[in-house]
């Protein structure tokens, strides 16, 4: 298996290790469902990341695994400088559905 799997199943298993936080999280702070939704975009932005190094596994080419892992630290980038604007949008989908 090259490393590209590798790394995006650890960030998998990392985000779906904080969704199970978060949900034990939430029976104690109402104000934790508010990650489900950041969390839940990552989740199925990994997965698709996994799916793509999936079929990718042939061509083994380290421009492919350098693109891979800089489309893995993106979201995480990008949630880390937005984390208000991010709360607020879930605080709006969560007050939607109340």
């Amino acid at each position: 298996m090259n490393r590209l799997l590798k790394i995006a199943q650890v960030f998998i298993f990392t985000v779906l290790i904080l969704l199970i936080g978060v949900f034990i999280w939430q029976f104690f702070d109402a104000y934790a469902q508010l990650l489900f939704i950041p969390l839940g975009i990552l989740s199925v932005y990994y997965l698709l990341i996994y799916l793509f190094a999936k079929l990718l596994q042939q061509n083994q080419s380290k421009i492919w695994f350098y693109i891979g892992v800089v489309f893995m630290i993106i979201p995480l980038l990008a949630f880390s400088l937005a984390y208000k604007p991010m709360l607020e949008f879930s605080y709006n989908i969560l007050q939607i559905f109340n």
